[in-house]
């Protein structure tokens, strides 16, 4: 697997960060409850949002630290840019006075994220309310979860189609052998990612439901 990886990277070295996507555990994909994105070389990515193990029931200040933040010097986690504690067990605080400029992007990325957190602020304080646990929100948090695992699904197939049309590309690069070990390896690699997408979607169902 190594050689024709080694091969492939030697014919498309720029595609290389793409296939990377396929092989990172995921519990560390996170994905936008909107819809997936592409970056400035086509190549499709999950988008860094609100990753599925934040889907949970007993919220606590660690579920809002990845939570992305469009700011003027780009996207940054909520805890890169504020202070994030917990005031109670019903109550969040973020603390932007590092960054006050960023509170108003601060909030708006709470909001959407997914979470069903409907922050206000107080100066450069943010309140962050943790909405009591009902059977309607769990089945609530499912749904976004499954519809996040099916767009991480196809932003894979999108990677996968674009390695498999840049291999086709390469044929007087690489043997015919070599192309078609690396063509076997990606289609591996992505099948492999996707089960473990619908293992871990099936655990933090299981979870929420109980």
């Amino acid at each position: 697997m190594a050689l024709g990886l080694r091969c492939f990277r030697l014919v498309h070295p720029a595609f290389c960060n793409s296939l990377a996507a396929l092989t990172r555990p995921v519990s560390e994909v996170t994905l936008k409850t909107v819809s997936g994105s592409r970056n400035n070389h086509g190549q499709y990515m999950a988008y860094p949002a609100v990753p599925v193990c934040h889907f949970a029931t007993k919220k606590a200040k660690g579920s809002l630290d990845q939570i992305t933040v469009v700011t003027a010097d780009g996207k940054l986690a909520l805890n890169q840019i504020g202070q994030i504690s917990m005031k109670s067990p019903q109550l969040i605080l973020v603390n932007m006075a590092s960054f006050p400029e960023c509170t108003a992007a601060a909030i708006k990325a709470i909001r959407e994220s997914g979470m069903n957190l409907n922050p206000d602020v107080e100066g450069t304080l943010i309140r962050v309310p943790i909405p009591k646990v009902t059977r309607e929100h769990r089945e609530m948090l499912v749904k976004l979860a499954k519809q996040n695992t099916n767009k991480a699904k196809e932003s894979l197939r999108k990677v996968r189609t674009n390695a498999m049309n840049k291999l086709k590309k390469s044929k007087d690069k690489a043997s015919e052998d070599t192309l078609r070990l690396i063509e076997k390896q990606i289609s591996q690699m992505a099948d492999d990612t996707v089960a473990e997408l619908e293992r871990h979607l099936a655990v933090k169902t299981k979870e929420l439901l109980g």
